[in-house]
């Protein structure tokens, strides 16, 4: 025990010997003392010589930027800069009498002069954007509407059809607008805007096409009531309007909501009761993330019980129909459910069909809305008749005055999963087209109105259907 004192001892007198002998001079150099970094996560070294202890504390920036001592050395790491202004850090390293003061100085993405708005002309819940573009977009609106976006604090892609159609997004806070490139490919994406947890507040559609609608606008002939519509050539999110390949298919809507669903890239069947897929095929395309890995199948994700919030929280999840029990029965004493919408609270003018203006759900781009109903109750797709249309058997699809409708199959309400029959083995390819009509109805069943598309006599008829089921939409001039 008394040799350990000994050593003890000695250890003190040679610490101080060294830290308190006046004929050293205290000496602390650092290897930069101001860090200029860039709006991303970033991590910078500096060194620190000295004859001294020395130490380190943060005076300011705690909460976006730490620092780590690594023997000689300091090392900070800033976080993501998705502020709107510039902010700073501060640090001073301490050895004996000596203070030295260090600046972490972090700047904010600014949006570069060769970008375009694509909201120029007015906000939507789709932009069209021409391959190999540098766009943005005004992210401090829903939609169409006036109504505020609060809580944007970054952005992400929800997906992507193909590789590579994204190759960069970012939230611009100063401007409060969403920054995008894209690839040389067509295509289709989900953008989305998310709060500090996350959490989508709102997304958009972008139609990565080099289609300029107002270049092809079809007018259709004047009704009775001189109603005229002029609608886009092809269907919302196709890459083509020629009938060879899937290009003209488009995406898949339910009723209501504003943003699209995958469609069918190969024929495919589904069990009506199991909703299984008959062999394996499930025609189902391949999205993809902004690192370009896989993502889960639509149908995969598929889910019960939605709403209107869920949906804007959930893009990219099909909402399966609802089965309500009312808890009341009718005359024959059986339940009452109400069912046929994908969420609540059920709104009969989601498209625009009551109040004859575009909504803050319309899913079309800048100057195009879904079509309605006129005032006078006649239909957006009364011009189109089965004794005027030819049937190509080739391609599955109607063909009237020069406009082609393909047959692109469904998104099944109450599975989620996709239906197109294959003709090889004796299907007959079909698909509605939504309109933002309400479907008549009783007080607990929720319709909307659609143009169905089939090689028989019942092309070109408008029916009615859950407003749960996926189906293609083509979009009129405001």
């Amino acid at each position: 025990m008394k040799q350990l004192k000994i050593f003890a001892l000695i250890a003190i007198c040679l610490l101080t010997a060294c830290q308190g002998n006046d004929d050293v001079t205290p000496e602390l150099d650092l290897s930069q003392t101001e860090f200029q970094l860039g709006y991303e996560s970033e991590s910078v070294s500096m060194d620190v010589t000295s004859n001294y202890l020395w130490t380190i504390e943060q005076l300011s920036g705690q909460d976006w930027c730490s620092y780590a001592v690594e023997g000689d050395a300091v090392k900070f790491t800033a976080a993501a800069n998705n502020g709107a202004s510039p902010r700073e850090a501060d640090f001073k390293v301490v050895s004996s009498d000596l203070t030295k003061q260090v600046k972490i100085i972090q700047t904010v993405y600014t949006l570069p002069e060769d970008f375009s708005d694509l909201s120029a002309k007015g906000t939507a819940n789709c932009y069209i954007v021409a391959p190999g573009s540098k766009v943005y977009f005004n992210a401090s609106v829903k939609g169409n509407s006036t109504e505020s976006l609060e809580g944007v604090a970054d952005t992400k892609l929800v997906w992507q059809s193909d590789k590579d159609l994204v190759t960069f997004v970012k939230y611009v806070p100063a401007v409060k607008s969403i920054a995008v490139e894209t690839g040389s490919a067509k295509g289709n994406a989900l953008v989305a805007a998310v709060n500090a947890a996350g959490e989508v507040v709102w997304s958009w559609h972008l139609w990565i096409t080099d289609y300029a609608p107002e270049a092809t606008l079809f007018s259709t002939p004047a009704n009775a009531a001189g109603t005229v519509w002029k609608f886009m050539d092809r269907n919302l999110g196709a890459l083509s309007n020629k009938p060879e390949g899937f290009d003209s298919h488009g995406l898949l809507y339910q009723w209501g909501r504003k943003d699209p669903f995958p469609g069918a890239t190969s024929y495919t069947d589904q069990d009506p009761y199991t909703y299984v897929y008959y062999d394996g095929k499930d025609g189902e395309p391949v999205f993809y993330d902004f690192n370009n890995q896989e993502l889960p199948k639509c149908s995969t994700k598929a889910a019960k019980n939605g709403s209107v919030e869920l949906a804007v929280k959930n893009p990219d999840v099909f909402y399966l129909n609802l089965k309500i029990d009312t808890g009341k029965t009718d005359e024959y004493g059986d339940k009452i459910y109400d069912q046929g919408d994908w969420g609540k609270p059920t709104d009969d003018d989601a498209w625009g069909g009551i109040s004859m203006k575009k909504t803050i759900n319309d899913p079309c781009p800048v100057g195009y809305k879904v079509p309605v109903s006129d005032a006078s109750g006649n239909t957006p797709y009364a011009w189109l008749k089965y004794a005027s249309m030819t049937w190509d058997k080739t391609n599955y699809g109607a063909v009237q005055d020069g406009q082609w409708f393909p047959a692109t199959g469904t998104r099944v309400y109450e599975g989620g999963g996709l239906d197109f029959p294959d003709p090889a083995d004796g299907g007959n390819p079909y698909s509605g087209i939504w309109f933002g009509t309400i479907g008549s109805a009783s007080e607990y069943n929720h319709y909307g109105q659609y143009m169905f598309i089939i090689n028989g006599k019942r092309t070109f008829k408008c029916s009615k259907d859950s407003r749960s089921q996926g189906m293609s939409l083509r979009c009129v001039a405001e």
